[in-house]
């Protein structure tokens, strides 16, 4: 890094936590004030009479289920190395067995989920790999197959689901939310290297530990405890983007984390190609929204502080007092510290009009959003990869979103890109397209098909086909 550079970023990085600091700030005084609403109210007044009663009935249902409760065993501190298992030396991969066990127990429908299900999908559509892959289920520290799961998917039917012997040389890939499942998983693991194979670990971005104030305040501390335990439980990481598993070797030596000697990191990019057709009869509050003249901006995430709403909505609400008559659509379920976001959506003048918020779009509808609408806006200021560019570019449609390192790897030079959390710059970006000053080229973007991305997912594990090895 030259002198120059060095200044400039200090100052993009002062930037940036000054406007995590001031999300915060509205979302504290959002509920301050709704807490002084609440206090003051009817509502309030009789619920400060039920709230010691609601105490009593929640300690006795706990008292009353404590002894059915398994006894918790004593364990290390989180991130600490478990006892070491005898292995034998790791043998070239034979079978790819993808675990699935988080989205089969709890699908949330986010991103994570969508990686999860369509490459399961593809595993079991009769595609032909380097080495069979398929889908898991871990029950009870024993793996089960998952083709119920899969078939469940468009995959091809299997049968019930039977338990999975281990073999020599498989490798397990935790594609799913595995921060939720080491535990479950332990024995698993144990046997797996017992039989000369090997634990790979997906990982989606290192969010919880670059940016915790982005995040709920129970992610932190249970991813912080998850990445330090799965560098030790895994022989190699497989990264959602190139982006990612750079991040991840970057963090690893400058924090000097502990890891599995010649841990391996790899990398794999996201499909774009929505399995639903567009919905041919969307609901009418979805027709109603894209239609007329007025040209249509689409936001597809949760939201959450890091996606950028409320950068956005500053954007429109400066190009509707320009005149600008453009229709604003948010496509996204509830998230975290959201509360101040929230309100200030459904309470702006334009809610309903040229302003509009779905939390419950399936596939099929996001497809007829995504068909409809004249662009994506994308303003996170930190993402794993971006799924919506590419799957926006997919179906043609320019993407306008800001300037970070994993946004330039999956758009290229095929989207318009504005000044991280910058209203103003995203509002002239969209003023500048709209105008036909700048244009953008979806055919330039990213286009993954998941066929492609579950290919690259066991390419890389059965060819040792790794960005980088740690020492």
């Amino acid at each position: 890094m030259s002198d120059e550079e060095s200044p400039s970023k200090d100052a993009e990085r002062i930037r940036l936590l000054e406007f995590q600091l001031d999300y915060l700030r509205a979302e504290l005084l959002h509920l301050t004030h709704e807490r002084y609403r609440l206090t003051y109210s009817v509502s309030g007044h009789i619920y400060r009479f039920l709230r010691p009663i609601e105490q009593r009935l929640a300690d006795a249902g706990a008292a009353l289920l404590a002894p059915f409760r398994p006894r918790a065993k004593e364990t290390a501190p989180p991130g600490a190395a478990r006892a070491p298992v005898a292995a034998r030396p790791a043998l070239p991969a034979k079978r790819l067995l993808i675990d699935v066990t988080g989205t089969v127990k709890r699908d949330a429908g986010t991103g994570i989920q969508r990686v999860v299900k369509e490459v399961a999908r593809v595993c079991h559509s009769g595609a032909v790999f380097d080495i069979p892959a398929f889908a898991v289920r871990c029950d009870a520290g024993r793996l089960y197959t998952a083709g119920v799961f899969a078939a469940a998917l468009g995959g091809a039917e299997s049968g019930p689901d039977a338990e999975v012997e281990i073999a020599p040389g498989d490798r397990l890939l935790t594609l799913s939310d595995s921060w939720n499942a080491f535990e479950e998983l332990a024995p698993v693991f144990d046997r797996i290297r017992a039989q000369g194979g090997e634990i790979v670990t997906c990982i989606f971005d290192l969010i919880p530990e670059l940016y915790p104030h982005a995040c709920h305040e129970v992610t932190v501390p249970r991813y912080r405890a998850w990445l330090r335990r799965a560098l030790l439980e895994s022989d190699a990481f497989l990264a959602i983007s190139r982006t990612v598993a750079e991040e991840l070797a970057d963090y690893a030596k400058a924090t000097g984390l502990p890891h599995r000697p010649g841990l391996k990191i790899g990398w794999f990019q996201c499909g774009a190609d929505l399995a639903a057709p567009a919905a041919q009869t969307p609901r009418d509050k979805i027709a109603a929204a894209v239609s007329g003249e007025a040209p249509v901006f689409l936001m597809v995430g949760t939201i959450e502080p890091r996606k950028g709403h409320r950068v956005a909505l500053d954007a429109f609400d400066a190009l509707w007092k320009q005149g600008v008559d453009a229709r604003f659509v948010i496509v996204g379920r509830r998230g975290w510290f959201e509360e101040a976001t929230v309100a200030a959506i459904r309470g702006h003048a334009e809610c309903g009009r040229r302003l509009f918020w779905f939390d419950d779009v399936d596939d099929g509808e996001l497809s007829y959003l995504y068909d409809r609408a004249r662009a994506l806006v994308l303003p996170s200021y930190a993402e794993g990869f971006g799924l919506p560019i590419v799957e926006a570019a997919t179906r043609g449609r320019p993407v306008i979103c800001s300037d970070i390192p994993v946004f330039r790897e999956v758009g290229r030079d095929g989207v318009l890109y504005f000044r991280t959390n910058d209203p103003a710059a995203l509002a002239a970006a969209i003023r500048a397209f709209l105008d036909g000053e700048e244009s953008a080229d979806p055919a330039r973007a990213l286009n993954v098909s998941w066929a492609q991305a579950a290919r690259r997912v066991v390419e890389v594990v059965a060819r040792e086909d790794w960005l980088t090895r740690l020492p």
